[in-house]
């Protein structure tokens, strides 16, 4: 039983020392600091620091009888002051953390001599990797997907939503796509071809714009692996314009 009070108080923000003492203190009363350290099994030294803390956080009280002093437990009422202390401790973190972000993200954009690898697991984290290249400053996207792999993980609203998007916002897409049944329709600012599936499968999307290059798998498990490097992207554009020159 004490130990399970104990672990919940810990929870609440006090140290294990800190609820040993309150709990010696609301189980025996007012007493000594000797009378307390033994009960709560700390020497008296340790005893002290405890009750100093507790006492700044309104949980004991110190009196004089005599010339002894005595400590006793205040109301387990004032416990919600240590969650308002929590509350602002962590709004001060939450402010420090919003002006320390800019200056991650300068560090983050700076890593220009190795690849940032990223993984985005599910429809959710794929959805995300799409929408995230209509966020980029590109104006040109170039695209070899599997419109049968896509259409099984979004539906023609979603896929519609997608395309309607990346057309506000003027960029340009240049697909190379398989497909079973009829054309796709192509929503402008776009160039589409069609390649066949059984001469070129494509194992997996690819996307390539700016300096990024994602691949979107879509047949068994669906994840997607975003790789942001200048490099990789060159190639990976020079090939995609070799495909299309040849008009694969």
């Amino acid at each position: 039983m004490k130990r399970a009070l104990t672990d919940k108080l810990i929870q609440l923000g006090l140290t294990d020392k800190e609820s040993s003492v309150y709990l010696a203190l609301l189980q025996g009363g007012e007493m000594t600091a000797e009378q307390l350290a033994k009960l709560a099994a700390l020497n008296r030294s340790t005893a002290y620091v405890q009750i100093k803390s507790l006492s700044e956080s309104g949980l004991v009280s110190t009196f004089k009888r005599g010339k002894k002093t005595f400590f006793a437990a205040e109301s387990p009422n004032n416990l919600d002051r240590l969650l308002d202390k929590k509350s602002q401790e962590i709004e001060h973190q939450r402010s420090e953390a919003k002006m320390l972000v800019p200056e991650l993200l300068k560090i983050f954009g700076s890593s220009v001599d190795r690849p940032t690898v990223r993984v985005f697991e599910g429809k959710e984290g794929l959805a995300s990797m799409r929408n995230e290249m209509l966020e980029t400053a590109t104006d040109t996207i170039l695209v070899a997907f599997s419109f049968d792999g896509m259409a099984r993980i979004f539906d023609e609203a979603e896929l519609m939503n997608f395309s309607r998007k990346r057309a506000a916002k003027n960029i340009l897409s240049k697909a190379l796509y398989t497909k079973t049944g009829p054309d796709i329709p192509s929503v402008p600012p776009q160039e589409i071809r069609r390649v066949k599936e059984a001469q070129y499968p494509f194992g997996s999307d690819v996307y390539i714009y700016g300096d990024t290059v994602s691949f979107a798998s879509t047949k068994d498990q669906i994840v997607g692996v975003t790789i942001k490097n200048a490099d990789i992207a060159k190639t990976m554009k020079t090939l995609f314009e070799i495909a299309w020159q040849l008009g694969v």
